[in-house]
This record gives structure tokens, sequence and C-alpha cells, in this order.
């Protein structure tokens, strides 16, 4: 059903024609009353919500009726009514509203006509063409007034409190009056979000950028990018920390991920620094070198023990040095698909039986053998006796429980070349007496005697010589002749660069280190090229790819590199370079 309504808007006061407003209504019935949702809502408080519908009569085709939904019903020409025929020209009153309907014509929708009765005397109509010339008020001066209400609030009040410092904390801290804080261009990032509103504590100097110093009273354990003793600091000496922090844009970060910040120097390195080690990069997924990892090398210690320092080896792939851990291991013996022989019979390894990451997720957990290793490799001598365990990384302690496992043999009368009568003499109920010297001397040779079999065999032939490597001088006594070379593995392969790997759970670790399973020697650097990273990731302005900037590997601010806050000190005029470093060092923690 399509009602019709014609809703009166004005008078024209020259000729007196009214002008309405057309609405279409598409319903089965037209509602009216004071509710939000009726199609002639009447804003009365006299009225219910739902007041009154007109709705298709029965009878006649075309014939509408008024319904009152209240009790106290509707005026239909004059009566009150609660159900009425309605016919045209026939008034309607609800409330305020009146409604007149219109002749009926075939085809077309039902017609209404629709006032509030306060129109009839012309109070509203003159309400809709008064201008602010009839209130006596001029455009021009009040336009006036108000944009020199405005400079004066939001510009020279609040300048004033910037140019002038005594006056400036004061207005700052008075909320009912404005000051150069309504000048700010977004509100703190979280991070900084307990300065508040105080924007002294950054902004010291009107209308200046804001000074590394003021970062640095704040952030006084912030390290460079290069050593601050190296040459290379004289770039960075005109660099701002708002360079690359920014602040008051609301962004999620308070750093900027802009990779340009480090492609300005670092695509073009070599002609700002011609001896640089360093290679040229400009983005990840065009212009990037290949890996170079850093591997632990070992050292005799003159004074004693062993030192191990880092050492960088060749562009992956083709890497021409390799890991000098000194453990044999192979990983395709470890992972073979058909699996290896365990405790419980054949099983299969996975890489996570072994390598687990710590709590950040970054870097792996150092390789135990208690926790790794022994549940297949025992360290067990005696096949007779399964407690008899020696202690893993400990050759003296190893002697000891050798010593000490065939001394007690000795005593409870093993079944040897020697006498085992003294062995009832230790027991309950035996012969009493002593043991005399000469059998205990029989005893000591017999315990060492077996104790150096069990070694050679441990040392030469199984357990220790499966996993390390044992160097043997047969020129010294006992135990003493085999030395366990010691073992130590890289945790660190990319010590300028940053990887999650919980954040590539998800990923198989064979999707990275694709030669994991045909690496027979522990000496393999099995770490993935760029090639295997670029299948997932791309540049920084990638759409079909993860988009990798360099923040995401790389950080600027590196440890062992010098407090940043030195730079101030390198710029120091009319003073030898010599003195300025020797100031860096006694600042440095």
């Amino acid at each position: 059903m399509r009602f019709r309504v014609l809703r009166w808007i004005r008078s024209d006061g020259a000729t007196g024609n009214k002008q309405y407003r057309e609405v279409i209504v598409q319903a089965r019935r037209l509602t009216i009353g004071r509710g939000s949702d009726q199609h002639l809502q009447i804003a009365d408080p006299k009225l219910f919500e739902n007041h009154a519908v007109i709705r298709p009569g029965r009878g006649r085709e075309g014939a509408m009726v008024v319904e009152a939904l209240t009790p106290s019903g509707v005026i239909v020409n004059g009566r009150n009514r609660l159900v009425s025929t309605l016919n045209p020209g026939d008034e309607v009153r609800i409330g305020p509203a009146v409604l007149v309907v219109e002749p009926v014509q075939k085809g077309a929708p039902f017609t209404l006509r629709f006032r509030m009765a306060e129109q009839e005397n012309g109070r509203l109509d003159r309400l809709h063409v008064l201008s602010l010339s009839d209130s006596g008020l001029s455009k021009r001066f009040w336009s006036l007034m108000l944009a020199s209400g405005v400079a004066a609030i939001f510009l020279l009040v609040p300048m004033a409190a910037a140019l002038y410092q005594p006056l400036r904390p004061l207005l700052r801290a008075t909320s009912m009056v404005p000051n150069d804080g309504l000048w700010s261009p977004g509100p703190l990032h979280a991070s900084h979000a307990f300065i508040g509103g105080d924007c002294n504590a950054c902004h010291t100097s009107p209308f200046q950028p804001i000074e590394n110093v003021q970062c640095t009273s704040c952030h006084s354990k912030v390290e460079h990018h290069v050593a601050v003793t190296s040459p290379a600091i004289a770039l960075f000496d005109l660099k701002r920390c708002g360079a690359c922090h920014v602040e008051h844009a609301e962004t999620p970060s308070v750093v900027s991920r802009d990779q340009r910040l480090c492609s300005d120097c670092h695509s073009d390195l070599k002609t700002k620094l011609p001896k640089t080690p360093l290679l040229n990069v400009k983005d990840f997924g065009l212009d990037h070198p290949d890996f170079r990892v850093n591997v632990l090398q070992g050292r005799e210690n003159p004074k004693g023990g062993f030192d191990w320092t880092s050492v960088r080896l060749d562009v992956l792939p083709g890497v021409k040095r390799f890991e000098r851990s000194h453990l044999r291991f192979s990983h395709n013996q470890h992972l073979a698909r058909k699996g290896i022989k365990g405790p419980d019979g054949d099983e299969v390894l996975q890489c996570a039986n072994c390598h687990t990451p710590d709590a950040s997720g970054r870097v792996m957990q150092p390789i135990k053998m208690e926790q790794h290793c022994s549940r297949c490799h025992s360290l067990r001598f005696d096949e007779k006796d399964p407690t008899t365990l020696v202690p893993h990384g400990d050759i003296d302690g190893v002697y000891k429980t050798l010593i000490s496992h065939f001394s007690l043999r000795f005593l409870e009368g093993d079944a040897g070349s020697v006498r085992t009568s003294s062995a009832f003499v230790r027991r309950p109920g035996g012969r009493g007496g002593t043991v005399s010297r000469e059998e205990r001397g029989q005893a000591r040779d017999w315990a060492e005697q077996q104790a150096l079999l069990a070694a050679r065999d441990l040392f030469e032939r199984r357990v220790c010589v499966d996993c390390h490597e044992v160097d043997k001088n047969p020129a010294l006594p006992g135990l003493q002749q085999w030395r366990v070379e010691p073992v130590k593995l890289t945790q660190v392969w990319m010590p300028r660069a940053r990887f999650d790997h919980q954040a590539h759970k998800t990923t198989e670790c064979i999707a990275c280190h694709t030669s994991v399973n045909v690496s027979k020697t522990s000496g393999d650097v099995l770490m993935p090229t760029i090639a295997e990273c670029r299948v997932c990731h791309a540049g920084a302005s990638s759409r079909n790819k993860l988009p990798s900037d360099c923040l995401m590997c790389h950080q600027f601010h590196l440890p062992g590199r010098g407090l940043f806050d030195l730079q101030a000190t390198m710029e120091s005029q009319d003073r030898p370079r010599a003195g300025i470093i020797q100031r860096m060092r006694e600042q440095s923690p």
C-alpha cells in the first residue's frame, strides 16, 4: 500500500501560495504517534507513542479507515471516533496535527495533507525567514570581533606563554587559560604518556626542534650505531633523535619504520666509507647481500683453559670455513626417515626433540647432554651393572668413579686373578682381622688396571669417542693420556641481526634449513641463505609477500658502541680529537 503525505512547510507572503514537502510511504498501514518509529511522528507529550493508524477498509475499493489505538480516540470532522471511514475532504485531528484527506484518483496513492495547528496563524512561517539583520546585529562587526577573539585566545596568549619564560609554567598549569599546549599536533605516544601536558619537558626552546640532549636526559643508556671512537661517527653529527622517533603523530609505534632512514646511508656506504667491511644494501627484496654468519672458534689459553671467540665467515652460500665445535654429530643419521635405534626400539626424531627456543622465542636453548642425548647415549661403563655411570664433562670425575667402582668390586670378592681372601674379612660374619698392606696394594693395582681398561674402552672405542674429539698422549700416566676437546656450539649465528623463531613456528624447520637432512658432519653451516627468506619475505613496499623493512631484522642502537649522548661531545669546537675521545671513555659506564 502506498501513502502520499504532503507536509505544509511555509506560505509565500506575496502570493499566499502554500509550499509542501512530499513524502511517499510504502507500508501496509500508516502509523501515527509520538514514537520515533512512527511514519508520522507528532512531538506532543499528550499523545501515545503508537496513537493511531490509517489502513485499508472493507467494502468498496480504495476505502481507507482511521483507527485509534488508544481510548482517547481521534477527532474526525469535529467528532471523537475510535474507528472511522475516511472520505475526500475529511479532516482528522490528532493532538496538534491536522490531516486532510485528498480526493482519491485511480491508480494514485492515498493522499493526505499534513500540517500543525500552530501553522494556521503563521508564527512558524515567520521563523523560517528570520535573518541576522532582523535581530539588529551587524555581520561585519561581529565577524571582526569573533576573529579577533579567536586570534587573541588561540594565538596571542599561547605565543606569550611560549616566548616569555616566567609566564609559561603559570599558563600551562592553569586549565582555564589557553597556552601553547593548544598547538600540539596530536597526543603523545603511550610510552611518553606519563609526561602529560608538560610541554616544557621536551620543548625547552620555542619554535625550535627538540635537541638530542632533551631525549638523552631521560634515555641516558641508549647506545650509538657505530663506535664513538670511530671516524664514522662524523656521519651522525647532524642526526636528530626526532628523525627516526616520531611523536604527536598518532602512529602505532614511536619508531619510524621508513627504511629510507637506513638506506640513505647504507645504499652507498662504500662511497662514504671506502674502507668499511660492510656491503651496500638498499632493499631486502631487491638489493641486499647474502648473509654472513659468525661461528665460535676455540683457542687454548696459555694460562690454562679454553677461550672461544666469534669469527665471521664468508658470505653464504659457499662458506669456506666450517664450525669447529669439537663435536662429532651427523644430522643425516639422527634425522633418518626410517628412524634410529632408541631405548624403546626404532623411533623417528624431529628437530624439536633437541632444538627448542628460549622464553623470548629468538634464540635456541643450549644443547645439553643430560637433557637431549643421555636417553640414547648412555655413559654406562659396566654392562653388568646398569647403575655404573661416569660423569659427563669431568675427566677427573671419570677417574674417581672408575677407581671407586673397581675397588668396591675387589673388596666384594670380584672373580679376578687376585686373591679374594680379604673379601671375607670385610663381610659380616667373616674372619676377624684387618687387611694387610700387601692386600691393599693388590686391591689398588687391580682397581687401577681395571679402571685403565674401562677408560680405554670409553675414550677410544665407544661412548666418549662417539660424540667427541679425543686426543691421546701415551707418554702421560693413567687417565692423563686422554684429552677430550671442549665443546661449545654457536648460539648466535648473526649477532647483527634479529630473528624470532616463535614468529615462524608455523613453518617447518626444514623449509629454511634445507640442507639439514644431508649434513653428515657437525662442522656444516646449516644456516638458511637469503634465498630461503625471500620465499616469504620481500621489500618494504611489497604487496604479494610479507613486507620486510630494515627494522624487522636489524636494530639501530647497538651494544658496545658508546652512549648516544656523547655525540654532543664530538661536536664540541676547538678541542683536539684525542681529548674528546678520552672524555667519552671517562663518561661511558
